[in-house]
Formats: C-alpha cells, structure tokens, sequence
C-alpha cells in the first residue's frame, strides 16, 4: 500500500505536465490549445488527487485529515466479526464438510490430480524453484568452511598404502590393463598420424640439428648435409613410416609386442605398489593437501561451480536442472504407481484422513475459529491494511487511474461548454 505504483506515477506526471502547460499558457496567451490542455490537465490532476484521497482514507488518514478517515482501522472489530462469521457459515459449517467428505476417495482424488500432466508439472516446477531458490542462498563458503575439518579429519584418517594398493589392484585387472595400453597406443596413433604427425617429426630433427651446430658435430652434420647423404625430408618420413608401422604392430592383440607392451605396464604398476617410498610421498602429500587447506577450497569451489552451473543459462536448456527434474518426475510415478497397487495401504490411508476431517468438523471448528479471531486481532493496523490492499491493490489503482480519466474528459467537454457559453 506504501509502494509507489502505476497511479501514483500517472499523477506525478499529470502534475508535471500541468505545470508544463501553465508555463506555455503563460507565454503563449493567445493559443487556445494550450488554454485547453490546461483546462483538462487541471481537471485531471484534481481528480487523480481526489480519488486518491478517497482510496486512502479506507486504510489511513491522508494528510493527517481525521473525519471520516482510517474507515478500516476504525471499524476494525466489526470487520473482524465478519470475517469470522463468513468462516463459519460458509466454509466450517459441519452439515456441509460431513456431506462432502462422507464417501470421498481422498487418497485417489490426490494420486489422480497428481497424475494429471499439468498438475504434476506443476508441482515439479514448483520443488525446482523451491531447490533453485534454496541453493541462491547457500553461503558456498561458510558451508565449505563448516564442512571442511570433518572431510580433512576423513582423508587424515585413510591409510595412503592401503589405498594405492586397492588402486593398483583395480589397474592391474586384465581388462584394464588393456584398456589403458589401448587408450596410449589409440593417444600415440593420434599424435604421430596424418601431416600434423609429421610435422612434429621434422620440428623434433630440426631442434635435434640445432644441438650439433657447433663443434666437430656441426662439421660432420654440415658435410652429411653437403653431400646428401642425409636428407632430413627423407630420413623424417622414414621415421614417421616406421613410427605408424610399430603402432600397427604393437595394437595386434594377438602379437607378441602388445603381450610385451602389458607385460611391462603391469610390472611398472607393481614395482610403484611396492615401492615404499611411493606411499611415503602419498602420506606427504596427504598431509600437504590438508594443512594447506586444499581441501576448504576444493570444496568450495566444487559447491561454488554446483551452484553457478545449476542456475545458469535457460532451465530447459541445463543439463542438470532437467536430470534433477527427470529424477523428481520418476520418483513421483514410482510413489503413484506403489500407492494404486496397494489398496491396503490406500485404505489406512482414506481412513486416517476421514477421522481426521470428522474429527475436525465436530470439534474443531471452534478452535479454529478462534484462531481465525486471534490472528485477525493480532494484526496491527498496517497488517490489517495490507491484508485488504493487497487484494484489492489493482482495482484501487484503476478507481484513481479512472478518477484521472474521467477528470480529463469532463474538463475537455466542460471547456467547449464554457466556450459556447462566453460565445
């Protein structure tokens, strides 16, 4: 009600506009026009204001004027017992809710309005926002600082031998072994492959060139040179034909090279896993890792990035507000779905839910009237206010725009009447 709205901003620039137009009356004297806009700005400008005296003397005295002002804080007790009457008869009459309630299929109505397309996308777009609202107010680094100690008090606690060797185990599987082996020999063909491959042959004999300029070397690569029995260009494609022709080889699974390739792949994981210092270099870097307090910000960084990717862009185009939503969706259906097979448990259900409802028609009903009275009472004359205004807001903010209006309109016709009138 204290907000500046739609009508308080059309007065502001009716006034505006009424002084405009009385400076250019001023000025310009002779121009009926301007004789007329003021006319109907004057007429408009009182009618804003006094259609807006009127609305706000039904909440509070305008200007400080006391008669027959304040009408709501006023007659606040007779409102109150309105109210409360209204509640009575029309919605906690006990005849009525026993009628409605008598042979009603609560818990079906519910799973049935639930399944209901529109129904239940609403009430998965109404959780998302309630996630969404929840998770713009997550403080990511008080959280990452409250949380921090217990994880760092974890990672202090596992034994780094125990874990490599648990890690090394997993590697060291025969499949993994040679998904590994697979997924460098695949890297190496990719790297070595097609012109770019070549390229990084001739930049690695080119710097190699470059280390022999000097000295007796430089003398007999200058000579080689000289002489074409070396020939970079060539000797570059022999290397890089032999390159690809060894990883053709060594990717035959059936070839001795790539039983060799794993041979030698396991037993470096197995020489690491036995290595002590290994594990010693671990339990350092544990130790680093947590006085450091790496693991606050990795965590805050992780709840940060969270956070930052699950509000951004379009909700229908975030990868992971739609599984989120995907995931709630299921869950429903599957709790739907439970609920409709088990007509035992439906029937507790609609039975705890009608002694409810009984319960609450034949002796609630004055408790909750006068819980209805007290909250009424306990409101405050502003509270009181706002609790009518708001549902009214907009068809109070049309009677002042309309008062405008209509004061506009009736000083246009009033100034033609005049006019004919001094004619």
């Amino acid at each position: 009600m204290d907000r500046f709205n739609r009508a308080d901003k059309t007065l502001c620039v009716l006034f505006i506009c009424f002084l405009v137009i009385l400076a250019l009356r001023t000025l310009y004297p002779q121009y009926i026009i301007f004789e007329l806009l003021l006319f109907c700005s004057e007429a408009s400008l009182v009618g804003g204001i006094a259609d807006w005296f009127a609305v706000t003397a039904l909440f509070k005295k305008p200007l400080g004027f006391p008669f027959h002002t304040a009408i709501l804080p006023r007659r606040r007790d007779a409102f109150i017992n309105s109210c409360v009457r209204m509640l009575q008869t029309e919605f906690l009459s006990k005849r009525k809710i026993y009628r409605r309630i008598c042979n009603a299929d609560l818990l079906s109505w519910g799973l049935n309005w639930v399944k209901n397309p529109d129904n239940k996308k609403y009430i998965l777009n109404e959780v998302m926002q309630f996630l969404v609202k929840k998770i713009t107010e997550i403080d990511t680094a008080k959280v990452a600082q409250k949380n921090s100690e217990k994880i760092a008090q974890i990672i202090l606690k596992e034994s780094m031998g125990e874990l490599s060797h648990n890690l090394m185990g997993v590697l060291l599987k025969s499949e993994n072994s040679q998904l590994a082996v697979d997924k460098g020999i695949n890297f190496l063909k990719g790297y070595f492959s097609g012109r770019e491959g070549k390229a990084r042959i001739d930049a690695f004999l080119e710097n190699y060139q470059k280390q022999y300029e000097s000295g007796l070397g430089g003398l007999m690569l200058s000579l080689a040179l000289a002489t074409n029995t070396l020939d970079p260009d060539e000797l570059s494609l022999i290397i890089h034909e032999r390159i690809l022709d060894l990883l053709d080889d060594v990717s035959d699974k059936d070839g001795e090279l790539y039983a060799n390739l794993i041979n030698l792949y396991e037993e470096a994981l197995m020489n690491i896993r036995d290595d002590e210092n290994w594990v010693d270099s671990l339990n350092t870097l544990r130790d680093s890792f947590v006085e450091m307090g790496i693991v606050e910000k990795i965590l805050q960084n992780s709840l940060r990035n969270f956070c930052e990717y699950l509000l951004a862009n379009n909700n229908r185009e975030n990868k992971l507000y739609q599984t989120i939503e995907q995931i709630l969706s299921e869950e429903i259906d599957r709790c739907i779905e439970k609920l409709n097979t088990n007509n035992e448990f439906k029937s507790k259900i609609n039975r705890f839910v009608l002694d409810v409802v009984h319960r609450s028609a034949l002796k609630g009903e004055d408790v909750i009237l006068e819980l209805a009275r007290k909250f009424l009472e306990g409101l405050t004359d502003k509270q009181l206010n706002e609790l009518v205004y708001d549902k009214v807001e907009t068809d109070m903010i049309w009677i002042r725009l309309n008062g405008s209006i209509v004061g506009g309109i009736i000083g246009f016709f009033a100034f033609w009447l005049l006019q004919l009138v001094n004619n």
